[in-house]
This record gives C-alpha cells, sequence and structure tokens, in this order.
C-alpha cells in the first residue's frame, strides 16, 4: 500500500470518477469536486461503485461541490470538459495553495494554456492518458481499459512535481512515464481523437466499427495529414502521417467496444469538446496559413448535429 496522499480530482464525470475510485482505492484521501448533484449524492451515501469485467467493489472517497478553500493538496487532477477549463482555472487559482501542483489529462489542445494563464508556472502538469471509463448510472462507473498515463511539466518549474506525480500514480495501479515534450503527446493523441470522436459521434458506432468500413479510410489519412501539417507550422515534431493512421488504428482495435466521450455526449444531447479538437486543429490552422477543410467539415457536423438534438 502506497503511503496516503491527498489528491484533488476536479470533474467528476466518467474518466475523473474512474481516478478517484482507482486513487481512493490505492489508500489515498480523495476529493471529488463534483458539480453534478446525483452523482456526488451517490458517492456520498455509498461511494463509488467501481466495475471491472465481472467484478465490482464499492470505493468511499469524499465529493463536494466546491472545492475547500487554502488547502495544500500532493496533486490535483483537471478533468472536467475541455469548455469548463478556464472556470476551472479561476476556482483553482482562488481557492487552491500555490504549493500543490494541478495535473490536466483533458482531451484537446488549450487546457494547460487556460491553467497556466491562472495559476503559478511551477504549478500546471499535463499529460494523456488511455484508461477508458464509462458511466453506467449516478456513482456507478465501468473501467472500459486499462492504459497508462504520460505526464510532462508545462513550465520548467514545473518539473520538481514531475517524478512525485507519476510515483503517486504508478503506486495507485495508474502507470505513468514522465515525457520530455508532452506537447508532442498532447498533439498525437489530438490526432486520434480528430478522427475516433467526431467520426463515432456522427455515424453512432463503437470506435472498432470505424475499421470495417473501407471507405472511412482514406479520411483519416486525410485529417490526420491536416494535424499533422498544423502541428507543425505550431513547431510540433510528431511522426508521419502515415504512422498516426496506424495509431488511430490501433487505438480502435484497442477500445474496439468503447463509445467515445464525443458520441456518448451527442447521444444524450449535452455538449461536446469538437472546439478543442477538430475545432482547434481550425482555428490553428487559420492563424498558420494551413487549410484543414476536413477538421473543419466535421467540426461543424459535430455542432450542428449537438445544437439539433439538444432542442
Amino acid at each position: 500500500m502506497p503511503e496516503s496522499r491527498r489528491i484533488v480530482i476536479f470533474g467528476c464525470g466518467a474518466l475523473g470518477s474512474l481516478f478517484a475510485g482507482l486513487l481512493a482505492a490505492a489508500g489515498h484521501e480523495v476529493v471529488a469536486v463534483c458539480r453534478n448533484e446525483q452523482q456526488r449524492e451517490a458517492i456520498r451515501q455509498r461511494g463509488l461503485q467501481l466495475l471491472e469485467k465481472e467484478n465490482q467493489r464499492q470505493v468511499p472517497f469524499q465529493a463536494c461541490a466546491e472545492l475547500p478553500a487554502g488547502e495544500r493538496y500532493d496533486l490535483v487532477i483537471v478533468l472536467v470538459k475541455s469548455f469548463d477549463t478556464e472556470a476551472a482555472a479561476q476556482i483553482l487559482a482562488e481557492r487552491l495553495s500555490p504549493q500543490s501542483p494541478v495535473l490536466t489529462l483533458q482531451n484537446g489542445l488549450g487546457n494547460a494554456e487556460a491553467l497556466a494563464a491562472r495559476l503559478q508556472p511551477g504549478q500546471v502538469l499535463a499529460g494523456v492518458t488511455t484508461f477508458g471509463a464509462l458511466q453506467e448510472a449516478p456513482g456507478v462507473v465501468r473501467l472500459t481499459g486499462r492504459g497508462e498515463c504520460e505526464i510532462g511539466a508545462w513550465d520548467r518549474a514545473a518539473e520538481l512535481h514531475l517524478r512525485a506525480a507519476a510515483q503517486l500514480l504508478t503506486g495507485s495501479g495508474l502507470p505513468c512515464s514522465i515525457s520530455p515534450n508532452i506537447g508532442a503527446a498532447l498533439w498525437k493523441k489530438l490526432a486520434v481523437n480528430a478522427v475516433i470522436n467526431p467520426l463515432t459521434a456522427l455515424l453512432r458506432v463503437p470506435n472498432g466499427e470505424l475499421l470495417q468500413h473501407e471507405e472511412l479510410q482514406n479520411l483519416f489519412a486525410v485529417i490526420v495529414e491536416e494535424v499533422w501539417h498544423v502541428a507543425a507550422r505550431c513547431r510540433v515534431g510528431l511522426p508521419m502521417p502515415p504512422e498516426l493512421v496506424a495509431e488511430v488504428r490501433r487505438v480502435c482495435q484497442l477500445t474496439a467496444a468503447n463509445r467515445s466521450s464525443m458520441f456518448r455526449d451527442v447521444e444524450q444531447g449535452r455538449p461536446t469538446e469538437i472546439d478543442a479538437i477538430n475545432g482547434a486543429v481550425v482555428r490553428l490552422g487559420r492563424e498558420r496559413g494551413v487549410l484543414t477543410p476536413a477538421n473543419l467539415t466535421l467540426a461543424s457536423l459535430i455542432q450542428t448535429l449537438s445544437q439539433h438534438v439538444a432542442k
């Protein structure tokens, strides 16, 4: 059992609940900031029901609507949707000790920048994770795929927190490595998400079914090439487009039964993170003179679909 640490999970959706549950099960003192009242009350009353294959366990931890002020924590993990990051950053800046490291494991681009604009340079860590989760009901989350985490310092001043954060996660059953170039890792995941998320949401299919349609394979390549060209203009070095397409296919195979977060958001009439994924590719491309028609089309379709479903 690792030494107990004080941890905040800011955002208690599927992935946030999963991380809170796994860290609490490892013996850490977890505070989950949860705005959804049903989710919060379910966790308060009976703990989180954590499901994995045929196994289940109840994991108690603290769930609250607001972060207590002035406290110092060993790690704060931000897992709100990307469109809520600026609001989360403002709350953290007002209520969190500046000695507490803050790690974003969110989808898309712009999250670390939003946190860095409000917090101290030595606080912000950024990363990616391949863990999968599905919230089946308030207070019930299923681990749909064990993966790993990759983290790095957003500013050199935050490097002093890296080893402790990686050891904390790894020791809690969340394997974590340290990246010297976390920006490239964020863009690589963006390339994968830019294909899988909007296409599964538009077609209403699980991830693996994308591989069953030969006519989609050229579209994979076009989307990824646009991401690659924009990343290059942003001075971010990525694997060549064929390697990125191979990574998209690999993720589709590994998560074949999963429904992407964007698919679930569209299905349930919730806002999506399209602006931080394909929308970010379009926006940065315009700023740097790179045409991104495939990403623009996907972003426009998802935005239209979301508005239609929400009515």
